[in-house]
């Protein structure tokens, strides 16, 4: 009589193989959703940067908090963004300084600065967090890791280039 299944050997190679295949694309989509998560909190920040020049143009000056922009916003004053229940980043606004990133442009009036910084997750641990501001002159940076300024195409930057950055490193 001929015996039919699997042999123990058999299911613990079986489990062996899926076990080394999960340790492989694992930390691969976690990498994954990091940046997309990354991507869509630029798209976020852009649409506050959008909303403030509405504001402008509609008040003749930049709104000073999220609240003036019909935010949503915690006790610290920052519109926080989640991703399935968990909160990830923090965008507020606040002033640039105009002479130090634009030093050869005309002085202007206003200059407005949104930034998103992480809320959850060890920015040491993950590569994809970090800092995100976008302002009303177009400069877009990252702080990758909190070690080095970056342009969201990946460019690395000065830290001069972005010292509201440098000051929000001490916030998370």
């Amino acid at each position: 009589m001929k015996q039919r299944g699997f042999t123990l050997i058999e299911l613990m190679i079986v489990v062996a193989i899926i076990g080394i295949l999960a340790s492989v694309v694992m930390p691969s989509y976690r990498n994954y959703i990091l940046e997309s998560q990354r991507e869509d909190t630029m798209t976020k920040l852009l649409q506050v940067v959008q909303l403030q020049e509405r504001f402008y143009l509609n008040n003749a000056r930049y709104a000073p908090a999220m609240v003036d922009l019909n935010y949503d916003v915690d006790a610290l004053g920052q519109w926080v963004i989640t991703y399935n229940g968990i909160n990830t980043y923090g965008v507020r606004i606040g002033q640039c300084d105009d002479g130090v990133i634009y030093p050869d442009n005309p002085p202007a009036t206003e200059c407005f600065i949104a930034i998103a910084t992480p809320i959850s997750g060890d920015a040491g641990e993950d590569a994809f967090m970090g800092l995100l501001a976008a302002d009303n002159r177009g400069r877009k940076v990252w702080d990758f890791n909190k070690l080095v300024i970056r342009d969201w195409d990946g460019n690395d930057l000065l830290d001069a280039r972005c010292p509201e950055c440098i000051l929000a490193r001490n916030t998370y």
